[in-house]
């Protein structure tokens, strides 16, 4: 196992896999033709369905007096050590036993990470910071969708995993790059028209359809605008980026279609699927590699 500068690695089918506990950088490679997973290597995990922010695309339609999950499934006694769990919600920090999962996770070695509205952060910055610090949290996500909150990007530049999360579509353009900072992070996820979102599209889609253009139409500002540019493999569709890369930068960072190794789980309501919008959804099981055998493969997308 590699312990020089937070590297670790491990074997996933016939996939190893080699992650950077410090910085979240992950390598994937096979001796084989294909990538073959035998488990999830990455889990988005909704713990609550409680938020009081509101927001008018919620795919989750959380509410304020949503429910928090039970978080004793005897699925995360099968989890394998340096699996990545993305904590959200709902608002995740309003879960009364937040603080015992992350715990919890860091005995097993999972890396936690944490989706928060910009409104969470601000709210609960010092909670927050304390987790960081005590190595409870490797990754934190935050949604903006205001111009540039001072605050969000001191936390940013002080915590290097922090990454900005805007949605394409939602977004507009100028609010992307009021943060545009060598030092910043972004990831530029899909608009999912789904939950509340499809409400939203269904009476904003010309407003949708042109924020999502204006975005690809102006890519490569982006681009030198921040020190890292991601996106979700439905961005990835929505804003046509295999037109804007080449053969060798796509065959480099493109890490395969959702439930290749990834996969969601809502503890509220105790099922799992592919993705978050996934239609076809599952009871939970006690172990990892049953739930992911199940849902494995189910997403292949030609991009």
């Amino acid at each position: 196992m590699l312990t020089d500068r937070g590297w670790r690695q491990y074997l996933n089918g016939n996939v190893h896999v080699m992650i950077n506990i410090n910085d979240g950088t992950k390598i994937r490679v096979t001796d084989d033709d294909e990538f073959h997973t035998v488990f999830p290597e990455s889990i988005d995990l909704k713990i609550t369905n409680r938020c009081s922010i509101g927001c008018k695309m919620c795919h989750e339609e959380s509410t304020e007096n949503g429910d928090h999950a039970n978080l004793d499934a005897p699925f995360f006694d099968t989890l394998r050590p340096y699996t990545e769990i993305a904590i959200g919600g709902g608002s995740p920090t309003s879960h009364p036993h937040i603080g015992e999962l992350l715990k919890s996770l860091k005995n097993k070695n999972i890396l936690a990470n944490i989706t928060l509205h910009e409104k969470e952060l601000l709210t609960n910055y010092d909670k927050i910071q304390e987790w960081i610090d005590k190595d409870l949290l490797r990754g934190i996500g935050v949604s903006v969708h205001s111009p540039s909150y001072e605050r969000v990007c001191d936390f940013a530049r002080r915590n290097t995993n922090t990454v900005l999360h805007v949605i394409a579509g939602m977004t507009p353009l100028e609010t992307i790059l009021s943060y545009g900072d060598m030092n910043m992070k972004i990831l530029i996820l899909g608009y999912k028209n789904w939950g509340r979102g499809a409400e939203y599209y269904r009476e904003n889609q010309e407003t949708v359809g042109e924020n999502i253009k204006d975005t690809e139409s102006n890519l490569d500002q982006i681009f030198n605008k921040f020190k890292v540019v991601s996106f979700d493999n439905l961005a990835l569709r929505q804003l046509n980026i295999r037109e804007h890369v080449d053969d060798e930068t796509w065959g480099l960072f493109y890490q395969g279609s959702d439930a290749t190794h990834t996969m969601y789980i809502d503890l509220v309501k105790e099922e799992f699927a592919a993705t978050s919008t996934s239609a076809d959804r599952y009871k939970l099981m006690d172990t990892i590699d049953h739930m992911f055998a199940k849902v494995k493969g189910t997403m292949s997308h030609t991009i």
